[in-house]
């Protein structure tokens, strides 16, 4: 049951909400609570930040941080082992001099003019599979597209075996629950597993490049930790882990679900056929109007005030780019999907913003567009029969399968 409480009020947080009624229709949920409780409850000193301005002031907010593993770890409960020392390693779940330091990495090969010399690679990619897909059957999109492109991509940038992308993805899709608060504690025996296999996967392949380098990311990695150990040797094996992680997972479903509702709205399907300049506006739209990342998990460093409620130093505020990105206060009629629309800013914010925007935005941009335009040269007929859902109201969402079928 909900606790409805003033704004304002002696003693008063927020509105609490039950994350189970809150996860089955969040999109209405938040349009219904938006306007009159601006920060709602969903668990014990975790928080959500629903409007537009409040979420993209709190991405660079200095009294708030990217939460940091060990603090995630601590506030969900995380037992000790492969999945919490994931979290306590990786970049993205670190700040400042630790946050650079590890970021910088991998930022000479996800730099702009890198990644966007790879689109050749990815539009040849993309049309190979299409032309792979099956005619005359019905068949689950997601896995037969939306999981391959990224999924075969991102191993081809590491340098991994693009046939081990069925294997590497059956791992990351369990390791992500992890990531999904509140942690899930009855698939702990699970997910463990599946983080601590993925964590040798990598790190094999790390060994053998100190042994034999290619020319690849990879061997680029290891060639640069030798020479400048900044780091320990597991904690580069992390570092490539959740690099992995996110070049296959938010890409299918952000496909997957941007696909669906083309397909759904087969004026603006028939519109991009004829209109291929229309392709980055798309995809924009789409991870508007069902984001993969719902929301930026952020920790309170100092009290914060928000339309009148003051949260303390210490809890989780996480800013929901699932509702900020349907507010009428930045976006016209924000439950119409348009791919004409003209009010997306110039960075989406579905990659964050500041210092921990998402150091594969350009890569999953390319990967979508180019894979859009594939779908449309290849398979400019496909047919909905069953579409997916997109689960979830925090951090990452779950993608069910998607029914489709080329005659």
């Amino acid at each position: 049951m909900n606790k409805v409480v003033p704004f304002g009020a002696d003693g008063a947080s927020a509105l609490f909400v039950d994350p189970l009624t809150l996860s089955q229709n969040p999109h209405a949920m938040f349009a219904g609570l938006r306007d009159h409780y601006p920060v709602i409850e969903v668990g014990e000193q975790q928080y959500l930040a629903l409007r537009g301005e409040d979420v993209l002031s709190l991405l660079t907010d200095s009294r708030t941080v990217q939460i940091e593993g060990a603090d995630y770890a601590r506030l969900n409960r995380v037992p000790e082992g492969a999945v919490s020392r994931l979290m306590s390693d990786f970049f993205l779940f670190s700040n400042g001099k630790t946050h650079r330091t590890l970021r910088s990495l991998f930022a000479r090969s996800f730099a702009h003019r890198a990644i966007e010399a790879s689109r050749g690679q990815v539009r040849a990619k993309a049309a190979a599979i299409v032309a792979e897909l099956p005619r005359g059957e019905s068949f689950d999109f997601v896995e037969a597209m939306a999981s391959r492109m990224p999924a075969e991509m991102i191993a081809l940038i590491l340098g991994l075996p693009e046939s081990d992308a069925p294997y590497f993805t059956t791992l990351v899709y369990e390791t992500t629950r992890a990531v999904v608060p509140p942690y899930p504690l009855d698939h702990h025996s699970v997910i463990e597993a599946a983080t601590a296999e993925l964590f040798f996967y990598v790190e094999e392949h790390l060994l053998r490049r100190l042994d034999e380098p290619c020319d690849d990311m990879l061997s680029m990695l290891v060639t640069d930790w030798q020479e400048n150990r900044v780091i320990p040797f597991d904690s580069l094996v992390n570092q490539v882990i959740g690099i992995v992680i996110a070049g296959s997972d938010t890409t299918r479903a952000g496909f997957a679900m941007l696909t669906t509702l083309l397909l759904q709205h087969p004026e603006q399907w028939e519109m991009l056929r004829g209109e291929p300049s229309l392709l980055p506006g798309a995809v924009a739209e789409g991870l508007r109007y069902e984001p993969p990342a719902a929301s930026v998990p952020r920790f309170t460093v100092a009290p914060v005030e928000i339309a009148g409620v003051t949260l303390p130093a210490g809890v989780m505020l996480s800013a929901s780019t699932m509702s900020a990105l349907r507010d009428p206060a930045l976006y016209a009629d924000p439950d119409r999907f348009d791919i004409t629309r003209t009010d997306h800013p110039k960075l989406h914010s579905v990659f964050g913003l500041g210092p921990h925007r998402c150091i594969g935005d350009v890569l999953s941009r390319i990967e979508l567009e180019e894979s859009l335009a594939a779908l449309i040269a290849g398979a400019p007929d496909i047919e909905l029969e069953v579409a997916p859902k997109l689960q979830g109201y925090r951090s990452l969402r779950r993608i069910t399968p998607m029914q489709v079928r080329i005659p």
